[in-house]
């Protein structure tokens, strides 16, 4: 079978439209899943190579809007909010679907270095599935899970990645038009070896002579423009204790937000565009205090990108439990580029990944992913000054016009 394993996004389509149980979704030696086939198994259909979205275009079914209809807003229970990587707005949608008797699919931590899709039907549940997870997925037979929930009627709100959306609706088929599954995406800055967050966990683990536990990728402690990641850690005599970093000293996030780590997919992403593939996309409004000062708290605010009217529809029906504020997709692109286009892979990824194991993540950072010289950090902070300067001028001038 000719599945794309090179570029592979691991969306495990494949794996979940096989009807022979042919291919599993295995880790590499770099830490991403790929597909392997049971040749004993495997009887040529072709069935994998149809649904691969990277094979094969998928679309929203419900036909998404090049220019989505577009809010900032913030979840009115700040409990949840603070609890939630961004406005907390996921959430509140879950409970919805919950309210109705449905059930809600996302990504939860299933031991201290995996992470997986899980099917919850309770809201004590959904805190599983709140706040970002920056390690890859292991999506399993989820796809397959949510096909049998639909036809029992049930409604479904499944929420991952555009690549994960997009296997989804690939596996469907016919069944993605139905009108009890919504689908949500993340505005998703790449996916993450679950090697390196492995090496990351241990490396913690023989500093602390403890056990990790779990982990909050966007702990809001220092809020939520500096957010930190917490490890909660357990030593052999039972004393539970955190450690936490923000995002500019933990080595964790620092590799992440360098590229250096993520999926070759994640380079050539084939969904992280307009028009989004699911019906409701949810993200990090960073640069609300430019363009909507009265919003900005540091608590957290999505962008709520409502693609379709499918999507707008189990908005509006949560509307009241929200803080919104209308904006425009332009706005929030400034800001948060992934919406449009993929994470520009590191020119030393492959270099990263050949030393993986033989030095520590401290010292890759510093062979790989060195701070900016003095005189860059100097030239990044004129240029976002001119850019200020910039627009608060067109701003003056178009109020005086």
């Amino acid at each position: 079978m000719n599945i794309p394993v090179l570029n592979c996004s691991s969306c495990a389509a494949c794996a979940n439209i096989c009807s022979c149980s042919a291919i599993s979704m295995q880790l590499n030696a770099d830490g991403f899943y790929r597909p392997v086939i049971d040749a004993e198994k495997c009887v040529e259909c072709g069935a994998c190579e149809r649904a691969c979205p990277w094979n094969k275009s998928v679309e929203n079914p419900n036909v998404a809007d090049v220019s989505p209809k577009t809010v900032a807003a913030y979840a009115k229970d700040e409990a949840v909010r603070l609890q939630s990587s961004s406005g907390g707005i996921f959430t509140v949608l879950a409970e919805r679907i919950l309210d109705d008797g449905g059930v809600v699919v996302g990504v939860a931590q299933t031991a201290p270095t995996r992470f997986g899709h899980i099917v919850v039907d309770n809201k004590a549940d959904v805190a599983k599935l709140r706040g970002s997870k920056y390690v890859q997925a292991d999506v399993g037979l989820v796809y397959r899970e949510v096909r049998s929930l639909l036809k029992t009627g049930r409604k479904v709100l499944f929420s991952g990645t555009p690549c994960q959306v997009a296997g989804l609706y690939a596996v469907l088929g016919n069944a993605a038009t139905s009108a009890d599954l919504f689908t949500v995406d993340v505005v998703c800055h790449g996916s993450p070896s679950v090697k390196v967050f492995e090496k990351y966990v241990a490396e913690i683990e023989n500093d602390k002579s403890a056990l990790v536990k779990s982990t909050r990728f966007r702990d809001k402690r220092n809020g939520w423009k500096l957010y930190s990641m917490t490890s909660s850690l357990s030593t052999i005599s039972g004393d539970c204790f955190q450690i936490s970093e923000t995002l500019r000293e933990n080595r964790f996030m620092r590799v992440f937000l360098q590229n250096i780590c993520l999926n070759t997919s994640c380079a050539d992403c084939h969904y992280g565009k307009l028009p989004r593939i699911a019906d409701i996309t949810l993200g990090d409004y960073w640069n609300i205090a430019q363009f909507h000062p009265e919003m900005d708290d540091d608590k957290g605010i999505s962008v709520v990108l409502l693609n379709t009217a499918h999507g707008l529809s189990l908005f509006k029906s949560v509307e009241g439990k929200l803080s919104v504020c209308a904006s425009k997709v332009e706005k929030a692109i400034a800001g948060n580029l992934c919406i449009v286009r993929s994470s520009q892979q590191h020119p030393k990824r492959t270099m990263f990944f050949t030393n993986l194991n033989k030095y520590t993540l401290n010292q890759l950072i510093t062979m790989y992913c060195p701070p900016p010289s003095f005189a860059k950090r100097m030239y990044y902070r004129v240029r976002g000054m001119l850019g200020r300067i910039k627009r608060k001028l067109l701003n003056w001038f178009i109020i005086e016009c």
